[in-house]
């Protein structure tokens, strides 16, 4: 099997385990704001201005865990938390992104949120708002196992191809 249909399957079974889709950065060009899975992300990103600061946010992540070859985990812009696994199997070099999750404080502040944001880049709150409260919510102890589920995931395919 190819290794980036290894990568796919790994991120169907992650989105089934967990809820949580992500998506695939091999390099700086190849990287595609619309990639972005999360619905709150993509309207978001209605906004030019917005679409500008997530993939300037999202290349300087892909970047640090693709130089440093570690997790990094990262809030966005826009408030949620996410994060970048560096995947580094023979010639393969990539980085998967995370959705993005909020914590319970911020989904009880989503309203002052999606306002801030919806003002900021002018956007309707309505929209920001529902699809703010609709982002799945961890604590740091979930976040930390959702990360390690997906490291295992990938080691796990890639040691069942040699």
């Amino acid at each position: 099997m190819e290794t980036k249909q290894v990568l796919k399957s790994v991120l169907e079974e992650y989105q089934r385990i967990t809820g949580l889709r992500s998506y695939i950065i091999y390099n700086e060009e190849d990287y595609k704001s619309a990639s972005e899975k999360n619905y709150f992300c993509k309207c978001l990103k209605l906004s030019s201005k917005a679409l500008k600061k997530c993939e300037r946010c999202t290349l300087d992540v892909f970047a640090e865990a693709d130089d440093e070859n570690k997790v990094r985990i990262y809030s966005c812009h826009a408030g949620l938390i996410k994060w970048a696994v560096p995947v580094n199997y023979n010639d393969l070099h990539c980085v998967i992104v995370s959705e993005g999750i909020i914590a319970q404080k911020q989904m009880e502040e989503a309203d002052q949120w999606a306002q801030y944001l919806a003002k900021e880049y002018g956007l309707n709150e309505e929209m920001l708002s529902h699809n703010f409260k609709i982002i799945h919510t961890m604590n740091e102890r979930q976040m930390q196992a959702s990360i390690g589920l997906l490291k295992d995931l990938i080691a796990y395919h890639f040691a069942m191809i040699k």
